[in-house]
């Protein structure tokens, strides 16, 4: 009888046994199915996102550089983490200058390229003005650039040389030179002619008047466009309307501004004895 007690405790145990592996296996089973559903509906969801096209730098592009088509290439890119101004076609950048330095696998922008001729439209420009700073454009008869090697992208500084009046009280034409402007940027150099309409006044650039017989078609003109603050615009324009302007070329990474002091035209030439 001991024998037969035994045999039945073993026989319940095994049933337990049994009993607890069906359990934990219908357990696994729901776990990976609901694993499985999970990554499915996750992989759903990622192919579902909207993109775009994209163009991505392939290498480190240096500033001021021209972009070719060998540094550049076109992804699919998630709407969600597009830029706002990323272009998306290959041919929107190669032949343009990198405004800033650009890192590999990140998105060419309107405002990190310029086209080297500055053939930018004019609607684009409004797009890299920052809040708070103005665009002015400064004629080259007016400006003389740095033997024309000035680039989009470019630091200069502005410098005029301007009449003056003498302690004797007469008036003498280039008295003085003063740096006006020191570390501003050009956002363009692009031709400009002024086209006379019907009325018989011709519409400049800058938004001037001017009569027709004045604004003779120059195949060479060019502007400068500058990136100022609104005090620093009023200064350049007054300087412009008094004087001729120059633009200095500053070295890449170079921002140091410093006080100068005016040169003037007596200090050019030792004193009479």
């Amino acid at each position: 009888m001991a024998r037969a007690g035994a045999g039945g405790s073993v026989g319940r145990i095994n049933g337990r046994f049994a009993l607890l592996t069906i359990v934990c296996g219908i357990l696994s089973a729901v776990l990976v199915y609901a694993a499985i559903a999970r990554n499915g509906g996750a992989k759903q969801t990622a192919s579902a996102e909207t993109t775009a096209a994209t163009v991505i730098a392939a290498v480190d592009i240096p500033a001021r550089t021209e972009i070719t088509a060998e540094m550049v290439e076109l992804r699919d890119v998630p709407v969600s983490g597009r830029a706002a101004m990323a272009l998306s076609s290959i041919d929107d950048v190669v032949g343009k200058v990198t405004r800033y330095p650009v890192v590999l696998d990140d998105q060419l922008t309107l405002s990190k390229v310029v086209s080297v001729d500055g053939s930018e439209n004019v609607d684009s420009l409004a797009f890299v003005v920052p809040d708070g700073k103005r665009a002015i454009s400064i004629s080259a008869d007016q400006v003389l650039s740095a033997g024309g090697l000035v680039l989009p992208g470019d630091y200069v500084d502005i410098m005029g040389v301007l009449s003056g009046t003498k302690p004797d009280g007469s008036e003498v034409d280039n008295y003085v030179v003063k740096t006006i402007l020191q570390n501003v940027q050009v956002l363009a150099v692009a031709q400009t002619i002024a086209d006379a309409p019907a009325g018989g006044e011709a519409t400049a650039s800058d938004g001037q008047k001017g009569s027709s017989s004045e604004s003779k078609p120059n195949p060479e003109a060019t502007t400068l466009t500058i990136l100022v603050s609104p005090e620093q615009a009023q200064t350049l324009f007054l300087a412009e309307s008094n004087g001729t302007l120059r633009a200095v070329v500053r070295g890449y990474g170079d921002a140091n501004v410093t006080e100068l002091a005016p040169i003037y035209q007596n200090q050019l030439t030792p004193p009479v004895p």
